[in-house]
C-alpha cells in the first residue's frame, strides 16, 4: 500500500491564505504590450542571456516552448499578466528566430512539423472512411465478402505504414518511406478484382 502524501495542499487551502500573498495575485508591474516587449528586449540584449538561450536552441529545443517558458515565468513573478504574455509570444518567437539565423543555428518553431500534422490528419480521415466502408460491406455482404477483405487489408496497410514512419522518423528526415508505400500498393492486384466483381453485382 502506498504511503499517503501528507505534504499535499489541503483542498480549499488557498481560500485561507493572505490575499495577494503571491506575485500573480497582485497587479502586474507591466500593463501594456509595449512595456512587456521593452522588458524582454532589454533582457535579451544582454550577451550572457542571449548566448545561453541560443545554446538551448542549438541543442534542438524548439522556439515556441522556450518563449512559453519565458512569458509564463514572468506571469508567475508578477511582471505582466497572461494575456500580455500570449500577445508578445509571437514577437519574441520571431526575434529569437532572427537571432538564431545570425548565429547560423538550425532551429524549429514547434515540436510538431505542420506538414507532418497535415499528413497525419489525412491518414486518420482515410482510416475512418475505410472503417465506415468495412462496416457497410459487412452489413450487405457479410464477413466473407471479397470487397470487405480488401478493405480490411487496406486498413491494415495504413496502420503498418504509420508504424514504419514512426520507426524511420529519426533516420529519414522530411521524406516519407516511399519504397514501403509502393510495395504495399503493388501487393493488391488480385484483391481489386473481387471489389470490381462486387460493384458489378
Amino acid at each position: 500500500m502506498e504511503a499517503t502524501n501528507f505534504g499535499a495542499p489541503i483542498p480549499g487551502n488557498s481560500l485561507f491564505t493572505t490575499p495577494s500573498d503571491v506575485p500573480w495575485e497582485r497587479p502586474s508591474e507591466l500593463d501594456t504590450v509595449d512595456d512587456a516587449l521593452a522588458y524582454y528586449f532589454t533582457n535579451l540584449r544582454d550577451p550572457e542571456i542571449i548566448d545561453d538561450v541560443m545554446t538551448v536552441v542549438d541543442m534542438g529545443i524548439p522556439l515556441e516552448p522556450i518563449v512559453k517558458t519565458m512569458y509564463m515565468s514572468s506571469v508567475m513573478m508578477g511582471i505582466h499578466n497572461l494575456d500580455v504574455g500570449l500577445i508578445v509570444a509571437p514577437v519574441l518567437t520571431e526575434f529569437l528566430a532572427a537571432v538564431a539565423k545570425t548565429y547560423e543555428i538550425d532551429f524549429r518553431y514547434a515540436n510538431i512539423d505542420p506538414q507532418e500534422a497535415r499528413n497525419e490528419k489525412e491518414q486518420q480521415k482515410v482510416e475512418m472512411m475505410l472503417r465506415t466502408a468495412i462496416d457497410r460491406g459487412i452489413e450487405t455482404g457479410g464477413e466473407d465478402d471479397k470487397g470487405v477483405a480488401l478493405l480490411k487489408e487496406m486498413a491494415a496497410t495504413l496502420e503498418d505504414e504509420g508504424e514504419v514512419e514512426v520507426e524511420t522518423k529519426e533516420n529519414v528526415q522530411d521524406e516519407p518511406p516511399e519504397p514501403v508505400e509502393l510495395q504495399l500498393v503493388e501487393e493488391q492486384p488480385v484483391q481489386e478484382q473481387g471489389l470490381m466483381a462486387r460493384r458489378g453485382m
